[in-house]
């Protein structure tokens, strides 16, 4: 059986990616087969098409945003049937390493893999799933915003917990106009932070304060630090999701307080960032690295989505085949928030 998929046969610009036919995904008696209806788009698959990631296995079907409908069940499945409407994290873990049984089946060491990398993604019209990767989605939530549940959400969502940081402490989020940046700005104002939203671009700022920022710096060359520090008069913030890279990492490091921490969430850049130790001895600052959402961080998301807590931030949904012309106007920063591909199944309806 065959499907329509965008591939990824070699590394470079949006113009490798070309739709074409390719086998249905084979699922094993844990898994199932899941009719994906749509899949975002995040900054890594921009990464990932250019060839910065060793482990993506060419050719492949890029996608780690999914959201669907089960249309098939292996024989040890049980808590999920045909029909159910579903959302999966980017990872199918193993269930037995270390980090499975932490609880920890995003950074899983052994599984089947991550979509769009080792596995097949949602760029094609059908993935395979696991219980160990998928919770059931509430009528509440659309199809078309279902996929940015579990990255453009859930890895603000994950970063949050892993800062720790307590009522009323004020956090730093770069690269807050994207699509995880700002969806942490909203998570972040909800949870009781002050919000310090750093973007390049002035005429996103006002979209940066409406989602929850309660300060917006505009720092096209990545120097803040000194604003910062005169608007928390002269104490720094105490904590730092830092999404942007090295572009904002050396003035994001100068705006912590002594005794804060930045959570390393991301970057828009490939290589190295510079660092210079002193300033982390001196001021007994922490860095933490932070990965996507695991499935209870999604079951969380999924329960503050359905509740109204927070709404989605769509920048645009288009055809799957406009893959493409969405990784274009991604890498232009054309877009707030995240970009949704639909398959023309799911556009139909």
């Amino acid at each position: 059986m065959k499907m329509k998929a965008i591939r990824l046969s070699e590394f470079g610009g949006p113009s490798v990616l070309h739709q074409v036919e390719v086998p249905v995904p084979e699922f094993t008696a844990d898994q199932m087969l899941v009719r994906v209806a749509g899949c975002g788009v995040c900054g890594h698959y921009l990464l990932n098409r250019a060839g910065h990631f060793s482990t993506t296995q060419l050719p492949c079907v890029m996608g780690h945003e999914v959201a669907g409908e089960v249309v098939e069940v292996g024989s040890l499945i049980t808590r999920f049937k045909v029909g159910d409407r579903v959302a999966m994290i980017q990872r199918i873990g193993c269930g037995t390493c270390i980090p499975c049984r932490n609880g920890q089946e995003n950074i899983c060491v052994s599984g089947a893999g991550f979509y769009g990398e080792q596995i097949s993604g949602g760029y094609g019209e059908y993935v395979i799933a696991s219980e160990r990767n998928t919770l059931h989605l509430p009528e509440e939530i659309p199809l078309d915003v279902a996929p940015v549940l579990s990255c453009a959400i859930g890895t603000g969502y994950h970063a949050l917990r892993r800062a720790a940081l307590p009522i009323g402490s004020t956090v730093l989020i770069t690269g807050a106009s994207g699509g995880v940046g700002i969806h942490a700005v909203r998570l972040a104002a909800l949870g009781g932070l002050r919000v310090v939203a750093a973007t390049t671009s002035p005429a996103k700022a006002q979209q940066l304060k409406d989602a929850g920022a309660d300060h917006v710096v505009v720092a096209g060359g990545g120097g803040f630090h000194k604003e910062l520090r005169d608007w928390t008069d002269g104490i720094g913030v105490d904590g730092v999701l830092e999404i942007a890279g090295a572009a904002t990492f050396p003035s994001s490091v100068r705006s912590i307080r002594a005794g804060g921490r930045m959570v390393v969430v991301g970057t828009m850049e490939p290589g190295n960032w510079p660092f210079n130790p002193a300033l982390s001895i001196l001021k007994e600052l922490e860095f933490i690295g932070s990965a996507h959402a695991t499935l209870n961080d999604l079951r969380k998301i999924i329960q503050i989505v359905a509740d109204g807590k927070i709404t989605p931030e769509i920048g645009r949904v288009m055809p799957v085949s406009e893959a493409a012309e969405a990784h274009r106007a991604m890498e232009a920063k054309e877009i707030t928030g995240r970009v949704v591909l639909m398959h023309d199944h799911a556009m139909a309806n």
